[in-house]
């Protein structure tokens, strides 16, 4: 690729960096959370590793908290000059050694005692990131070493969303229910002002566990299930999944109260259903991921399932029995030069 191509493609993926680490940089309570975890296990003995290190910031705590060696490593290229702009403004830029690469690739000398890595991206649980945390740990890790954060758990809780976001203006004098069902086949990414709309009606419970201390495979994730007793089942129309990091023994985080980390909600038509058991249930894996809604204390009704590949087919469906028109696209026209060219033959 030309140098040209190159400034172009940066110059179009940089805002979109930017803003993501914005998010994070301003994110009070991952952020606070994160600085208490790390302060408590950094003196000037500790050799730190930050894994991902994005705009550098752990690696430059580490160093103004005097640990012993600091490196940073960073798949992002375009965030390699900003680490080291970072460290120098903060005057450690000769105590952090960088790295550009994936983790699963970089050599590093040497052992270290504390490894902050947050290397979820959009599969926290998936067999790539997994091995990637196993990697880290048989590779880098010392003995006794901590690794922040040291647990990830995914939560869900059976909730009410007061205004689906899939609605439309109720003094409308129209209706769009077919719309609607379609979306509630793709999950819903609240963020934190959508969140102020939801309210939970139990207590969230733990639908899949990681301990990156321990982990040497992915969790079993082929139909996880939970289920609770709710004494007004027609008030559920949603079910809100979210993380909870551990990152040491005293200091966790629920992503819900984040804005670094997503929370979805999960919608469905609700059940005319007075107080009983409703149960979720989900298999993930990506656009083949299904989920589902039932009440084992209401056998009558039958479940509710919901999925990405559903709502494309169900669109298929209904276009061959939809009455219209078609035109076809009109030939591009000959330019003045073929035009020419052709009359010169």
């Amino acid at each position: 690729m030309k140098k040209k191509e190159k400034d172009e493609q940066l110059a179009m993926h940089l805002p979109g960096l930017l803003q993501y680490h914005q998010v994070m940089l301003t994110d009070p309570v991952r952020n606070k959370l994160l600085f208490e975890a790390i302060s408590s296990n950094v003196n000037d003995e500790t050799r730190f590793l930050d894994i991902g290190a994005g705009t550098g910031v752990w690696a430059i705590i580490a160093a103004k908290l005097g640990a012993q060696r600091v490196v940073a490593v960073e798949v992002e290229e375009a965030l390699i000059p900003i680490i080291y702009k970072h460290a120098q403004e903060n005057g450690v830029a000769d105590k952090i050694e960088i790295i550009h690469g994936n983790s699963n690739d970089v050599k590093i000398r040497g052992k270290f005692d504390v490894i902050v890595s947050e290397l979820f991206g959009s599969d926290a649980f998936g067999p790539a990131t997994v091995q990637s945390f196993v990697d880290v740990r048989k590779r880098f890790l010392a003995p006794n070493g901590v690794l922040i954060p040291q647990k990830l758990a995914m939560y869900v809780v059976p909730a009410e969303i007061e205004r689906p976001t899939f609605g439309f203006p109720a003094e409308l004098p129209i209706t769009f229910d077919f719309l609607g069902s379609l979306r509630l086949n793709y999950f819903q990414n609240l963020d934190l002002a959508a969140r102020s709309g939801v309210r939970f009606l139990a207590e969230p419970r733990v639908i899949l566990e990681l301990d990156f201390a321990s982990v040497v495979a992915p969790p079993l994730t082929t139909k996880p299930t939970v289920s609770w007793e709710l004494d007004n089942l027609a008030q559920v129309n949603a079910f809100v999944v979210f993380s909870q990091s551990v990152f040491t023994n005293a200091i966790t985080m629920d992503s819900f109260d984040s804005q670094s980390w997503g929370a979805n909600a999960y919608q469905f038509q609700p059940f005319a259903a007075s107080a009983g058991v409703v149960e979720f249930q989900m298999t993930m894996d990506g656009p083949k991921s299904i989920w589902s809604v039932s009440l084992p204390s209401h056998p009558e009704m039958s479940p509710r399932s919901y999925a990405p590949m559903f709502a494309p087919a169900r669109i298929r469906m209904v276009q061959q029995t939809t009455p219209h028109r078609k035109f076809r696209p009109r030939p591009a026209p000959k330019t003045l030069e073929s035009s020419s060219a052709k009359t010169r033959d």
